[in-house]
């Protein structure tokens, strides 16, 4: 027999609630990870730079919304792809590129990878 209306509406708005947690849980490990690969004086941007595609261009990398953005000062910028393990999902795969500007164009400075212990089974 199908649910009544009423019913179905405080289903839907449940699993509704349910997938913007795990999604907001999944933004802030992104962010919390990329901060931490990112190091001390760098914060998080709202929005990506103006510049971000000349800046991802730069190292032939792809945009969009899984680019997290970060700004040390307003010449030097730090782009992080957050990315989880296949063996360790806690660990593995989050990169991050670092651009400054050096005598008046922007330059990639660095790249940054996440380091994670081996297993003591290995």
């Amino acid at each position: 027999m199908p649910l009544p209306i009423s019913q179905m509406n405080i289903a839907t708005k449940l699993v509704t609630l349910l997938l913007l947690i795990c999604l907001s849980a999944c933004a802030s490990n992104r962010v919390k990870k990329c901060a931490d690969l990112a190091g001390a004086g760098w914060t998080p941007l709202s929005a990506p730079p103006a510049n971000a595609a000349d800046l991802l261009a730069l190292e032939n990398l792809p945009g969009g919304p899984e680019v997290t953005w970060f700004a040390n000062g307003p010449q030097r910028a730090l782009a992080c792809y957050y990315a989880t393990g296949l063996n360790n999902p806690s660990c593995g795969g989050t990169t991050a590129y670092e651009f400054a500007q050096k005598d008046g164009h922007w330059v990639s400075r660095s790249l940054r990878s996440e380091v994670c212990p081996l297993d003591s089974d290995s």
